[in-house]
């Protein structure tokens, strides 16, 4: 009486058309690409926690305090978030 699924055999170019590809668009749409101002998502989200911070105006911390502020917002992990941030000190 338990639950049985049917087996569909079909080449794997197919199930990747359909299953990956929808997935590896979106994600270069919405994270990849720069939008207009040249900011990915992560850049805005590191640039907004510094500004919530106080720190666009000159104010001084340890980079751990803002990648740690940051993980709020961005679930990615810290590395993640000190790579954005060494890109963007690079400019």
């Amino acid at each position: 009486m338990g639950l049985h699924a049917a087996v569909v055999e079909q080449p794997i170019t197919d199930t990747l058309e359909t299953n990956y590809m929808p997935y590896a668009m979106s994600v270069i749409v919405s994270r990849a690409i720069p939008e207009i101002d040249g900011f990915k998502p992560s850049h805005r989200k590191l640039l907004y926690t510094m500004y919530k911070m106080g720190l666009l105006t000159g104010a001084r911390t340890k980079s751990a305090n803002i990648v740690g502020q940051t993980m709020r917002l961005n679930p990615h992990g810290d590395a993640a978030i000190y790579d954005t941030m060494v890109r963007l000190s690079r400019g």
